[in-house]
């Protein structure tokens, strides 16, 4: 995961180093005609597309750095191929560390790639994903997994990047219960099945929640960190709560370099 180190750095060097990305782009809906059929699920999703606007950082990275996001896409690919990585979480320790737009820039970078890609927002107490994209759903994986709405009517498909968005509408009250409720673990059953890979955005691993509630259903995880807000202890506490909830650690991600 160091191929990605200078991109994060220099990107972010433009930047607050304590602020999330945040998008500051228009929604416009598509007005594409259907994709192609080798980009489809074959099951009955939600046919109307939209078009993603990327947050500035996203498409600067895009611009500079593409070749080593395209390397990281593929190494992912066949971290799936040879080691059945399907489900990948990327976590932190704290907030602000860049986790978010690391997710963005890969998925993008997964789009141009042949397969099906979907972006989960799994961050319960501050989701960012549908912010950052400017995207306004009216269906969220809160409502999927709290009042049994259907996934279908979650999904946000982008078929111009070939990627699929699974957002979450708001904060969740009570993470911990959602986390272990059967409608969650039964979500993600189903887009393992439907998807060929599934990135799931999830909440930092020390502030209030749980991560081993998290985990259970991943086949490996991403930490990305700031080394100055994640230490060396931070770090290897870390490992340990992966080490002990049975999740491979992929790979580290070092944001904001200095």
């Amino acid at each position: 995961m160091r191929e990605v180190d200078e991109a994060l750095a220099q990107a972010y060097s433009r930047r607050a180093a304590t602020v999330p990305p945040r998008s500051h782009l228009p929604f416009h809906p598509s007005q594409n005609s259907p994709p192609p059929a080798q980009q489809l699920s074959p099951r009955p999703f939600s046919p109307d597309p939209v078009s993603l606007n990327w947050p500035p950082v996203i498409e600067t990275l895009e611009r500079d750095f593409s070749a080593r996001f395209a390397l990281m896409a593929d190494r992912l690919i066949s971290a799936r191929d040879q080691r059945r990585i399907k489900v990948l979480l990327f976590t932190s320790c704290y907030r602000a560390e860049g986790r978010t737009t690391l997710v963005l820039a890969l998925a993008k970078a997964l789009g141009r790639k042949p397969g099906r890609v979907v972006l989960v927002d799994a961050d319960l107490t501050s989701p960012m994903i549908a912010r950052s994209l400017k995207l306004e759903p009216i269906t969220g994986l809160d409502d999927v997994v709290q009042q049994g709405h259907a996934l279908s009517d979650a999904l946000i498909h982008a078929f111009e990047d070939n990627l699929t968005i699974l957002p979450l509408r708001e904060s969740v009250a009570h993470p911990r219960a959602f986390l272990s409720s059967p409608a969650w673990s039964c979500t993600l059953a189903r887009l393992r099945l439907d998807f060929d890979l599934v990135l799931i955005d999830g909440s930092p691993m020390f502030v209030g929640l749980t991560s081993s509630v998290l985990h259970r259903p991943v086949d490996a995880a991403v930490l990305v960190h700031n080394r100055t807000l994640s230490g060396e202890r931070s770090l290897l506490r870390a490992q340990e709560v992966l080490e002990g909830a049975g999740i491979p650690l992929l790979g580290l991600a070092e944001t904001f370099v200095p």
